[in-house]
Order: C-alpha cells, then sequence, then structure tokens
C-alpha cells in the first residue's frame, strides 16, 4: 500500500521548505576595510579615508590620490544554545548541545585613479555577505540546522565627478555572486509515527515497518537534506559629498538591492534501516534542481566628517530594508518539491538603523589612531526568533591605526569587540519539521583586519 501522494509531500518533504529558509541566512558583513574597522566604520561616504571609498561612498573619491589598498578580516562568531528540544508528544530530541564556531576570512581590494581635475574612476572586489553556520548533523537543533553557508561576492567600478565647487556626485554599477549551501536532518520517526497516528499506514504500523517508535527522538532513523545553489545579478549605488567647510562634509550614499533567483540542487538521502516505512512512504533517495529567491536589501547611509586639526571626528547613520526577507519559498519543476511553495516559511523582519561615531588622531607623520562605537539595531521581532537568527542589537567597540612603513606604503589595522548577545527562543517546528525547541541563543563577535595601501 502507498501512502497518497500529499502524505509523501505534506509529511515528508515539507522538511525541505525548513532546510530551503537558511539560503538566506546571514547579516550583511561590514568588515571590508582594515582601517574603517578601526572607527566602527562611522565615516561612511564622508571620511574618504582610504579606497575603500569606491564602496561605501564613491562620491568622495575625488578627495583621495591615486591609490591601491589589500586588506584581509578574520570574523570569529560562536553561537550556543541553552534549552532543549522536543518531538511528537513532548518526547525529548537527544543530541549534543546546538554550539557553532565559525571563522570567516575576507579578503579585499580597492582602486582608485584620478583621470582628471573634477574626474575620478574606482573599482572594488569584496564580500559583504559571508557567513555560516555548523551546529552538526547529531545536535539537538538538527531537525531546524545542521549546516549553513552563504558567501557573497561583489565586483563593482565607480566613479565620482564635480558639479560644483563644493558638490560632487558618484556612483557604481555593482556585480553580486551569491553561492550558498543549506543541510538539514530529516526527523523520519516523526514522520511516519503522525502517518500512523493519522490511519495512513494502513494494516502497517511503525514498529512493523522497522522504525522503532521508542527510539523517537533519537538519531537513529534521520534523513538527510542537503541544498546548494548559486546565482549572479546586478546592481548600483549612488551619491553624493557635499562641502560645509574645508575642514567639514556630509557624504549620502544609496545602494539598490540586488534580487536573485538561486538555481541549484537539493538531495535528500534516508538511511537503509528506515526503508521499510520510506519506500511505502514514496520517500525515496532523491536528487532534483530548485530555485530559491533571494533578495539583498537596499541601504541608504547619511555620513558626517569634521577635522580639528590633527583630530577628525565622524558619524554615520544608515538603513537597512530587511523586511524584503519576509518568507522564503522554494520553486521547482520536481512535483514533490513544488508542492512546498505554498508553504513558504516566515519571517517577518523589519528595517534596521544603524547608529555609529568615531574619531581619528593623527599622532604623527607616520602613526594615526582611530576608535569608535557602533550599535545596529536588530530586524528580528522576538516571536520571529529562530536557532541561525538570534541576534539582538549589534553593539560594537573599534580601535585601530595605521602606520606609514614607506613613503608610498602604509598599514592598517583595525580591531572590534561585539558585545555579547543573548536572545531568547521558542521556535515551533512540530508541523514542519517535527520538532519545537527552547532556550536561550548567545553569541559572541570579535573581528579583526589589516591592510596595506599604496599611493601610485
Amino acid at each position: 500500500m502507498k501512502l497518497s501522494p500529499r502524505i509523501r509531500t505534506g509529511g515528508g518533504l515539507l522538511l525541505l521548505l525548513s532546510a530551503t529558509q537558511l539560503m538566506a541566512q546571514g547579516y550583511y558583513v561590514d568588515e571590508q576595510s582594515a582601517l574603517r574597522l578601526g572607527d566602527a566604520f562611522s565615516g561612511g561616504g564622508a571620511s574618504a579615508s582610504d579606497a575603500a571609498t569606491a564602496f561605501y561612498g564613491p562620491a568622495a573619491m575625488l578627495k583621495l590620490g591615486d591609490e591601491i589598498a589589500i586588506n584581509l578580516a578574520v570574523i570569529s562568531v560562536r553561537s550556543e544554545l541553552d534549552g532543549s528540544a522536543g518531538t511528537l508528544g513532548g518526547t525529548p530530541v537527544s543530541g549534543k548541545d546546538a554550539e557553532a564556531d565559525n571563522l570567516d576570512l575576507l579578503p579585499s581590494v580597492y582602486l582608485v585613479h584620478q583621470l582628471s581635475e573634477g574626474l575620478a574612476m574606482g573599482a572594488f572586489i569584496n564580500a559583504p555577505y559571508a557567513t555560516g553556520t555548523d551546529f552538526g548533523d547529531d545536535s539537538i537543533a538538527r531537525y531546524q540546522t545542521t549546516e549553513s553557508e552563504i558567501t557573497g561576492i561583489d565586483a563593482g567600478f565607480s566613479l565620482a565627478f564635480q558639479v560644483h565647487e563644493q558638490v560632487s556626485l558618484g556612483g557604481s554599477i555593482i556585480a553580486q555572486y551569491v553561492n550558498a549551501r543549506t543541510a538539514v536532518a530529516i526527523n523520519t520517526s516523526a514522520i511516519c509515527l503522525a502517518a500512523e497516528n493519522a490511519g495512513d499506514l494502513g494494516p502497517y504500523s511503525c514498529d512493523a515497518l522497522g522504525i522503532d517508535s521508542s527510539e523517537l527522538g533519537s538519531d537513529t532513523y534521520d534523513g538527510q537534506f542537503e541544498m546548494e545553489g548559486h546565482n549572479t545579478a546586478f546592481g548600483f549605488s549612488a551619491g553624493a559629498l557635499i562641502d560645509l567647510t574645508p575642514s567639514s562634509r556630509i557624504g549620502l550614499n544609496y545602494r539598490t538591492r540586488i534580487a536573485h533567483q538561486l538555481s541549484g540542487s537539493a538531495e535528500v538521502t534516508f538511511p537503509a534501516v528506515a526503508s521499510g516505512f520510506t519506500s511505502l512512504a514514496g520517500l525515496d533517495n532523491t536528487s532534483a534542481s530548485g530555485r530559491v529567491k533571494l533578495v539583498t536589501p537596499e541601504n541608504a547611509s547619511l555620513s558626517y566628517y569634521q577635522a580639528f586639526g590633527s583630530l577628525a571626528l565622524q558619524a554615520d547613520y544608515s538603513w537597512t530594508r530587511w523586511s524584503r526577507y519576509d518568507q522564503v519559498r522554494v520553486e521547482s519543476d520536481n512535483a514533490v518539491v513544488a508542492a512546498l511553495a505554498a508553504q513558504p516559511q516566515t519571517y517577518n523582519w523589519t528595517e534596521s538603523h544603524r547608529f555609529a561615531v568615531g574619531a581619528s588622531w593623527h599622532f604623527s607623520p607616520q602613526l594615526t589612531l582611530r576608535s569608535g562605537i557602533a550599535l545596529d539595531k536588530t530586524p528580528i521581532r522576538d516571536n520571529d526568533t529562530k536557532v541561525d537568527f538570534a541576534f539582538d542589537d549589534y553593539q560594537a567597540i573599534s580601535i585601530g591605526m595605521s602606520y606609514r612603513l614607506q613613503p608610498r606604503l602604509t598599514l592598517d589595522v583595525g580591531l572590534q569587540h561585539t558585545l555579547t548577545q543573548q536572545r531568547d527562543i521558542d521556535q515551533n517546528d512540530l508541523a514542519s519539521a517535527g520538532a519545537h525547541l527552547q532556550g536561550e541563543v548567545t553569541t559572541r563577535v570579535n573581528s579583526f583586519a589589516a591592510g596595506l595601501r599604496w599611493a601610485l
């Protein structure tokens, strides 16, 4: 006796949607300049401190000389859940604690060149979306996520031109490549018992089919789902720099959203010990193509810079339209996977607001010291917090320095410490993943970056 098509997709492969939600995991990563990390990125599009201006605020490139900057940032992220997980009937999910330690390496390269009086060009390659989580396939959070990774690489060309003695305009064309991978465990025991309780197994029981009901909550019969996809899309940025006085200026910059449709392959596998049930249910090991829409959101910033001799102060406000991340829906030519599109995962994020202030002190002709603080309000509502999206308000403290090694060569170093974030979660996925996860997630983030700048 075969289970009905509705049971086969709704009871089993509905888990694909829970896994595919992770295709959009991760925040925008601001660690794209060693110099700017040292002042908490408080200069925005007004400071014109290094060639990374081609990315952060191209209108300010006219303030620079010809320059190449190469950076490498190291971001350490540790997440751990203090809580518990349950499955059908409140049975505990066995496994190790949900903990993830990630170390991301982010290189970046920038170029600024003055073409003529009042006209400059720039180019950049960086990775503003680069995060990952790996809780392992034996943690208590495995039915929500086991592993996910996303990498977004931007390559851009920028121009700046002067339209008035106090006003410059600039913009960039951006090509963005995104590759994402996700994996999640499938709660085969819960699928079987739910079908048995609904009378969908006919004369069979889970025990008769080789699924020992006493092992509900263990990983004995767990299946695995993995999906990977990629895409390249285009966007642009535009902005202005206004000189208020010879020592003060305001910068504005806007970066558009970039819409991706990640295309790739999904693979579902089940252990041989569960084959009695999975064969009856039509849950055979399978590979299929799939598509997931992902939008990297638009961003706008307003920056201010003021110099007082050897001391400079700067501030930045930025807005990001994270409400773009409201739902994740799977599309596929495969009939089973396509059935998931009717039940998308919902996130309901809100807009976010970031505030930063910083200062730099030219201590000597060779040495410049920097510091800054930043606050980034979380876009995640309390009711929508998930184990892989348990970020609270981002509060960071930065220090840094620049040291001139040679007349044309400068070393930049930056260090940022983020205050510990703690967020309660109550993630009830019994209907989709056969699991309920609750507790408190603690996240710790530290960043370090070093770079070299050559004056051409």
